[in-house]
């Protein structure tokens, strides 16, 4: 879809699974197993999205995914059983990783920021977009590089530590214009220095919420993920944001989403119902 000045594309880099409760927190199976079906291990499938933008101004992806480095162990864990499509759909869009001048990543667990790197012929790892300035918040990077017991099995340090050696790291402190009309909101709430994403051109606007929303069963305020490290910080910003997509009229694209990857809000008495876009 063409959102004034940009190009939108939106595609799942893989399919993988997570346990229901992480995912769903507090809000009981009984409740949220109506709504997604687990599997025997009570894990449910979720996609890793990807928002290309194409513009002269630039090619740009908003997050990368789980990538192909992951170890058979890693990918037992995750539920994965297909390779990586992220490159095979920027090839679909006409574009190489060579051609990605910037990577906003929302965060930096492993979901989302897996796919940054890739192996070589030799099997070592190196950056997948080696002309590309990868943005992540400051806070973000430091809480990943020095993660904590709670937070240590969702990052991999070596992977965005090899960013900021081949100087392809920006990290930014809080708010900031990544080019004409894009600009990363950080968001706090799913870890310290979570950023959503927002497009906005030509009166037109779609917002990348990360993990605050990654799904839209995730749009009832109560539905947070049990890994969240700031529940009622995610709960509040969810808030302003649906108050936004309501009242200005933003698109929401999701992150985790296996059906619906754009839509728009409309509220109903209390409720707020998605409608799909294709992109």
């Amino acid at each position: 879809m063409q959102l004034g000045d940009y190009e939108i594309h939106i595609f799942a880099e893989n399919r993988w699974r997570i346990d229901g409760g992480a995912m769903f927190g507090v809000v009981p199976k009984v409740i949220w197993g109506k709504m997604v079906q687990s599997d025997e291990f009570n894990r449910v499938k979720l996609d890793t999205n990807i928002v290309l933008l194409k513009s002269d101004k630039g090619n740009i992806i908003v997050d990368s995914g789980m990538g192909d480095t992951l170890t058979d162990r890693q990918k037992k864990i995750f539920g994965i059983n297909s390779d990586s499509a992220l490159e095979r759909n920027l090839n679909s869009f006409g574009l190489k990783p060579e051609d990605i001048d910037i990577v906003i990543l929302t965060h930096l667990h492993l979901d989302h920021s897996g796919g940054t790197v890739k192996l070589d012929k030799e099997r070592k790892k190196i950056p997948r977009f080696p002309n590309a300035k990868h943005v992540v918040q400051k806070k973000e990077f430091e809480d990943a590089k020095n993660p904590d017991e709670r937070t240590a099995a969702t990052y991999i340090p070596e992977n965005f530590l090899m960013l900021k050696e081949n100087n392809l790291l920006e990290l930014v402190d809080g708010g900031k214009e990544i080019l004409p009309g894009i600009r990363v909101l950080p968001t706090g709430g799913h870890s310290n220095g979570h950023q959503a994403v927002l497009i906005q051109s030509q009166g037109k606007a779609i917002l990348c919420p990360g993990d605050i929303i990654p799904t839209q069963n995730h749009l009832k305020i109560p539905y947070v993920a049990s890994v969240d490290t700031h529940p009622l910080e995610t709960m509040k910003v969810k808030k302003e944001f649906i108050k936004k997509a309501t009242d200005d009229g933003w698109m929401f694209a999701f992150d985790h989403d296996l059906d619906m990857k754009l839509c728009r809000l409309k509220k109903v008495n209390d409720t707020f119902i998605p409608s799909k876009i294709e992109a």
